[in-house]
């Protein structure tokens, strides 16, 4: 009987730790709503950055779009039983001019919602925690950042399976 207790508890505990754990935290909504608490923004602000995040998202759905489509290109040329470098490192180089767009983009979102702040407000927005493009604080790792602008993998090659294999370095 008390084997049997001593395996029953931590599984109990495992599946209820699991279960708190998959809880969602803030999601943009309520974020939204805590910042623009904490700034006191006035009904007018309200409606500029509104209107800002609006057309914002309205443009990131096109950049990421075009980001989809020239990760599907280079899965095609992948794909292609000989590809030569000329094309490989074109493809590359759109693919990272493209996330300079994106990046770039968001950066100025950010700079048009500031300079509606007066300066009460500027000091509260920058004590706020910095957010990534995912809304998740904090820093991602190497392994997070590798399909970060490409759903699913886009690339072809899948999750990394472990071992030596080839990091770029000889």
């Amino acid at each position: 009987m008390k084997s049997l207790t001593k395996i029953i508890i931590p599984v109990v505990l495992f599946v209820f730790a699991i279960g708190i754990s998959a809880q969602p935290g803030p999601g943009m909504g309520q974020r939204k709503a805590m910042i623009h608490e904490k700034l006191n923004l006035t009904p007018e602000q309200e409606k500029k950055i509104d209107d800002l995040r609006t057309n914002h998202q309205k443009k990131m759905i096109d950049l990421r779009a075009d980001m989809q489509k020239l990760h599907l290109e280079k899965k095609e040329l992948l794909n292609k039983s000989n590809y030569d470098r000329k094309s490989f490192l074109a493809l590359e180089d759109k693919i990272m001019k493209q996330k300079n767009v994106i990046e770039t983009a968001v950066a100025n979102h950010q700079m048009d919602v500031y300079e509606l702040l007066d300066a009460n407000q500027k000091v509260i927005w920058n004590k706020r925690p910095a957010f990534n493009r995912s809304g998740k604080m904090g820093k991602m790792g190497r392994g997070m950042r590798r399909h970060m602008d490409c759903p699913n993998g886009c690339d072809g090659m899948g999750p990394r399976q472990g071992g030596n294999g080839f990091h770029g370095g000889m």
